[in-house]
């Protein structure tokens, strides 16, 4: 087995995605130091692999998902939901984190297999801007999607997606509010 690249062009570019995700690796200098190894282990965190701080298959792919992109049409994330899902409005780029999908697979299991509606992902800031979206918004990571799901009221969903560990769930009137955002977790209720 070849030995891992840990310096040259290709950390350099890992290090300027990682920067762009929001991951500070330090200057693109490529090489695969302390802060590099650091930076994917944040990225593994956020995305819950293993933080082995190791640049592997799933660790690019998740690097990948999180970099504002156009969806590819059609791109199954996971068995229910498609890439499109869960681009701006606006813009029509995306972020999504893919433990965020993995969750939503789990809540969709756990409430009978009933199709979860997305009507708001990814958020470019723009776009969050002209919602009222928080400054900090979950939305502008790739890290949050308001959900409806036919027929179960939005407390009722947000109650399971409370129970079933998503960190951050605001319930709203017409919508639920679900996050995987790192650090505490925090639940709200909203009038919208």
């Amino acid at each position: 087995m070849p030995a891992p690249v840990d310096r040259g062009a290709p950390v350099c570019e890992l290090q300027r995605r990682l920067a762009a995700a929001g991951f500070d690796p330090g200057p693109a200098d490529g090489v695969y130091g302390p802060r590099t190894r650091r930076a994917i282990m944040q990225l593994q965190q956020t995305c819950r692999l293993a933080a082995d701080g190791i640049a592997g298959t799933n660790t690019l792919k998740a690097l990948a998902l999180l970099l504002p992109h156009r969806p590819e049409p059609g791109r199954r994330l996971s068995p229910h939901f498609k890439e499109e899902e869960f681009a701006c409005r606006c813009c029509g780029m995306v972020r999504v984190n893919s433990y965020l999908v993995e969750k939503l697979e789990q809540l969709r299991a756990r409430l009978g297999g009933r199709p979860v509606t997305i009507t708001s992902g990814y958020r470019c800031p723009a776009h969050n801007q002209a919602v009222g979206g928080a400054r900090l918004s979950q939305h502008l990571l790739g890290n949050a999607a308001d959900i409806i799901i036919r027929d179960i009221p939005p407390g009722k969903v947000a109650a399971a997606a409370g129970e079933f560990g998503f960190p951050g769930v605001g319930q709203y009137s017409g919508f639920t509010h679900v996050d995987v955002r790192p650090g505490n977790p925090a639940r709200w209720s909203g009038a919208v």
